[in-house]
């Protein structure tokens, strides 16, 4: 049996694979079965082949995940925030939640989750068919399953790509802390942080160094913090301490790196000095060593204040 051109387009599209509803618009289960026993279709899900020849690989296994869900559930927790372009998640986790009413009977490579709650309200379908959780449910399952360091690293990722703001995170928290949800500490902790502040941090770097700052035995950092250069010139400093005038910069050095912009931090740390405030950078290599950074961070502010 060979497929019709419909069916390899439907492939095509869906990378490599397709659910047997959508087959049976094309074609008979008769044929379907007898593609399966030639070995020209593969299960790779309940209800979902896979073409023959297909590499079976994260990103069909998501679409297969999505098929799979279909109108009653969708794919969620980290595997949704990847999907939304967050890089700070695990590659191979795949995670699909699942209406309460449905045993998911899903292969070892995939977790699943069965609930009821907001499964229609709560759904996104993407530009190739991929259907995944809203960011802000995205968020709030992230709460629930991930440490504070990488949930904060989600969210201020989600905030920077414009998915989300606090506004809209406190509004979501408001309408579902009332049903008793779990994820809703970590998601209230951030917002305490993030809910004042003018714009998201620049880079996971910044949330690394703020955490482990955190434990430290000075102030909390001020992140995104806004200062007015000479001339005029308004920036924000990743972590700032306004009663000691300091400011450190975590950056990766293919951010920082090049002799023009070598210069233009050069030039922004000099305007900075004129105004009493000393700036500390650190890149990706420094930060290996995050306790070392901290106690010289530390020691510096508490000789600032003296």
């Amino acid at each position: 049996m060979i497929p019709n051109a419909a069916v390899l387009h439907l492939f095509g599209r869906q990378k490599g694979v397709a659910a047997d509803r959508q087959l049976l618009e094309h074609m008979s289960r008769r044929q379907i079965r007898r593609g399966v026993e030639q070995g020209l279709f593969e299960p790779e899900v309940r209800g979902v082949k896979r073409l023959a020849g297909v590499v079976s690989d994260t990103p069909s296994r998501v679409m297969s995940l999505s098929l799979f869900a279909g109108n009653r559930g969708f794919v969620s927790g980290m595997t949704s925030a990847r999907e939304h372009g967050v890089s700070c998640v695990p590659v191979n986790y795949l995670e699909v939640m699942i209406h309460d009413g449905r045993d998911p009977d899903l292969p070892r490579w995939a977790t699943s989750t069965r609930t009821a709650w907001r499964i229609a309200t709560d759904r996104q379908e993407l530009a190739d068919g991929r259907v995944v959780a809203s960011p802000l449910r995205t968020l709030f399952r992230c709460g629930a399953t991930c440490s504070d360091v990488r949930f904060e690293k989600i969210a201020e990722q989600m905030w920077h790509k414009k998915l989300i703001t606090p506004d809209e995170g406190a509004e979501f928290l408001e309408n579902v802390r009332r049903q008793g949800r779990s994820g809703v500490l970590r998601f209230e902790r951030w917002l305490e942080k993030a809910i004042e502040r003018p714009r998201p941090s620049q880079s996971a770097l910044e949330v690394d160094l703020a955490f482990a700052l955190s434990s430290m035995s000075i102030p909390a950092a001020q992140r995104q913090f806004p200062l007015k250069l000479p001339g005029g010139a308004l920036i924000h400093l990743d972590l700032a301490w306004p009663d000691a005038q300091l400011g450190v910069e975590p950056g990766a050095t293919f951010w920082h790196g090049g002799d023009e912009k070598v210069r233009s931090d050069h030039s922004r740390d000099r305007a900075c000095d004129e105004i009493g405030w000393r700036i500390l950078r650190f890149d990706e290599v420094e930060l290996r060593d995050l306790q070392r950074c901290t106690r010289q961070i530390v020691s510096i502010y508490r000789a600032r204040l003296a």
